[in-house]
């Protein structure tokens, strides 16, 4: 269960992507990608596990490669730790039949150990959840940061 953390947030950056978040699927995706911001922002190192595929991958803001233990790794020590996350979706789309694409930008700031903390971080991200499981996880991420302030 979730302890209690700053509400995350994400919108719809045009009317194609509020359309496609009425589908089952995609509101799904967006469900599960929620549910890791909120994780992350509680520092609850099981829920932001299970939101993982056991073969996840992640190019990382830091140009590393990571698979799930990394991840989990990082939000363990502190890598991964910020005030407040939102996002801005301005694509989202089914693939296939098991998995849905996001990509939008972040507005992120990091906090104590983590890189660049108290700054306020934006990054542009590509996301595939896959619900092949039987549940939605993520399958394959990609951040950039492109500004700090």
């Amino acid at each position: 269960m979730l302890a209690s953390a700053p509400p995350t947030s994400w919108r719809a950056a045009n009317p194609e992507v509020e359309a496609a978040a009425r589908t089952p699927r995609i509101a799904a995706a967006l469900a599960a990608a929620d549910r890791m911001d909120r994780a992350i922002l509680a520092r609850d190192a099981d829920a932001f596990s299970e939101v993982f595929a056991d073969d996840a991958v992640v190019n990382n803001p830091f140009n590393r490669i990571a698979r799930k233990k990394d991840a989990e790794r990082n939000l363990t020590t502190g890598l991964i730790d910020y005030s407040s996350l939102e996002r801005s979706i301005e694509y989202a789309a089914t693939r296939g039949e098991h998995d849905v694409v996001l990509m939008g930008e972040e507005v992120l700031t990091p906090v104590r150990k983590a890189k660049f903390a108290g700054e306020k971080i934006r990054r542009r991200t590509t996301e595939v959840w896959t619900d092949a499981s039987g549940e939605w996880k993520l399958a394959i991420r990609q951040a950039t940061i492109y500004r700090t302030k």
